[in-house]
C-alpha cells in the first residue's frame, strides 16, 4: 500500500471518529461500534494490500500506547478521594465477575464442546475481565454517578492484571504440568501493589519537576514523556506498567489536593487547556485502536465465531450476579444496568489469545479466533445495550423475585383448583 493511501485512510478514520462522537451525543449510540465496523471493512478491502509482518510489528507498539494513555487520561478526571472510597467495591466486582465468568466458560467448553478442562479454563481466564481501553471512554460520556464511574474504571483496570496473571499461570500448568498457588498470589500482589506504589511515587516526583519546568515552558508533552518512562520502568522490573499509569494520572490530576495533604504549597498542573490537549490525543489514539480491533477479527471460521457469540451472551447473563452481590442498594437502577452490561473484552484478551498459538498448544488457533469473536460481539452487545439503557428501553437484568413468583404460582394453582371444583360440581349436577 502506498504512503498517500495510508494517509488518506488515517484522515477518514479521524473524521469517522469525530462523526461517531457527534452521533453519540445526539443518539447515545457509542462511537466504538462505527470505528470497529470501519476496521472490519478495511480488513476485507486491504487484506491483500497490507504487509502482515509489518502490521504485526507495529500493532503491539500502538495498542500498548493506547492502553496506557487511555488509562492515564481517564485517571486525570477522577476525584482521588472518591477513587479510594470506591476501590474496595471495584475490587469485589472484579473478583466475583472474573471467577463467575472463568468457571462458566470452562464448564461450557468442557461439557458442550469436549475441550480439555485446563484449556477451557485458559479461555475463561482470557475473556473473564473487561477492557479499560473500551470501558473508560464509554463511561466518561455516560450520565452516571461518580461512584459508578469509579467502580467500572477500577474494575476494568484491575481485571487486566487478573486476566494476565491467571492466563500465564494456567499456561505454565499446561506446558510445565506444575501448579504453585503461592507464586500466583505473590505475582498478583507484586503486579498491583508495587505498580500502584511506584505510580503514586512517580506522580509526586513529577509534580515537583513539572512545577520547576513550568517556569520556563508549559510543555504538555513532557508529562507524556514521564508517563512512558514510568511504564517502561515498571515493565522492566516485571510489574504492571498500566496500573502504574492509572495511579500516576490520579496523582497528576489531583495535584492540588495531594500537595495540600503533604502540607506543601498547592498548585494545579492539570489546567483546563492541558486536559483538553490530553483528551484530543486520547480521541486520536482511541479512534485507531478500535479500528485495529475490527481489523483483527477472522470471519472465515464460522464455527469459532458462533462459539464466541454464544459465550458473549452467556457472559452477559452471568455478570448481573456479580453486580447483585457487590452493588449497594442506594445505587440507582439505571447505574446498576450500566454495571451489568459494561464488560466488553479488548486489548488484554487480544494479546493473550496469541500466546497459546506461539506455545504450540492444541486448539490454540481456534482459541485465538474464539477470543477475537468474543471481543467483537461483547463490544457490540455492550454498545447496543448502552444505547437502549440511555433511552430507558433496557433497565438491566433483574434478579428473580422469589416472593412474587411464589405468589403468582399460588394464585394460578388456586385458580386451577377452583375451575376443577366447578367442573366436578357441574358434572355431578348433570348426573
Amino acid at each position: 500500500m502506498e504512503i498517500f493511501q495510508l494517509f488518506g485512510i488515517a484522515g477518514l478514520i479521524i473524521f469517522i471518529g469525530f462523526i461517531g462522537e457527534l452521533i453519540f451525543r445526539r443518539t447515545n449510540i457509542p462511537d466504538v461500534i462505527w470505528l470497529m465496523l470501519v476496521g472490519i471493512l478495511l480488513n476485507i478491502i486491504t487484506s491483500a494490500l497490507i504487509n502482515e509482518s509489518v502490521f504485526a510489528a507495529v500493532a503491539p507498539i500502538f495498542t500498548t500506547f493506547a492502553l496506557i494513555f487511555i488509562l492515564f487520561e481517564g485517571a486525570i478526571n477522577i476525584d482521588i478521594k472518591q477513587f479510594f472510597q470506591g476501590l474496595l467495591r471495584g475490587v469485589n466486582l472484579t473478583l466475583l465477575n472474573f471467577i463467575f465468568s472463568m468457571v462458566t466458560v470452562a464448564l461450557i467448553m468442557t461439557f458442550l464442546f469436549n475441550w480439555d478442562f485446563l484449556l477451557s479454563l485458559l479461555l475463561g481466564s482470557i475473556i473473564g475481565g473487561s477492557s479499560s481501553a473500551i470501558v473508560i471512554p464509554i463511561v466518561q460520556k455516560l450520565k452516571i454517578s461518580q461512584k459508578t464511574n469509579l467502580i467500572l474504571t477500577i474494575e476494568s483496570a484491575i481485571s487486566d492484571v487478573l486476566c494476565i496473571v491467571s492466563s500465564i499461570t494456567i499456561l505454565n500448568i499446561i506446558t510445565l504440568h506444575k501448579l504453585e498457588v503461592e507464586s500466583i498470589f505473590q505475582e498478583l500482589l507484586y503486579s498491583f501493589v508495587v505498580a500502584a506504589a511506584l505510580g503514586i511515587i512517580g506522580g509526586i516526583i513529577w509534580l515537583r519537576i513539572k512545577n520547576y519546568i513550568q517556569k520556563f515552558s508549559k510543555s504538555y508533552m513532557t508529562t507524556i514523556a514521564f508517563l512512558l518512562i514510568i511504564y517502561s520502568f515498571l515493565e522492566f522490573v516485571n510489574s504492571n506498567g498500566a496500573i502504574a499509569c492509572l495511579f500516576f494520572g490520579l496523582i497528576v490530576g489531583n495535584s492540588k489536593r495531594v500537595l495540600s495533604f503533604m502540607k506543601k504549597k498547592s498548585y494545579s498542573i492539570m489546567t483546563p487547556s492541558a486536559k483538553f490537549f490530553y483528551s484530543e490525543i486520547s480521541f486520536f489514539v482511541k479512534s485507531f485502536f478500535f479500528v485495529y480491533l475490527g481489523m483483527i477479527i477472522d470471519f472465515t471460521d464460522y464455527g469459532s465465531l458462533l462459539i464466541g457469540l454464544l459465550l458473549s451472551f452467556v457472559l452477559l447473563m452471568i455478570r448481573p450476579l456479580a453486580v447483585l452481590f457487590t452493588a449497594k442498594k442506594h445505587i440507582q437502577r439505571k447505574d446498576k444496568a450500566f454495571m451489568e452490561i459494561l464488560a466488553p473484552k479488548g486489548l488484554a484478551a487480544a494479546v493473550l489469545a496469541q500466546v497459546p498459538v506461539q506455545e504450540g498448544i492444541s486448539h490454540g488457533a481456534q482459541l485465538s479466533t474464539i477470543v477475537s469473536s468474543v471481543i467483537f460481539f461483547s463490544i457490540l452487545l455492550s454498545t447496543v445495550l448502552v444505547f437502549l439503557t440511555e433511552k430507558n428501553k433496557f433497565r438491566g437484568i433483574r434478579p428473580p423475585n422469589v416472593k412474587k413468583i411464589k405468589k403468582n404460582f399460588d394464585e394460578r394453582r388456586e385458580a386451577i383448583k377452583n375451575k376443577l371444583d366447578k367442573d366436578l360440581e357441574k358434572r355431578k349436577g348433570q348426573e
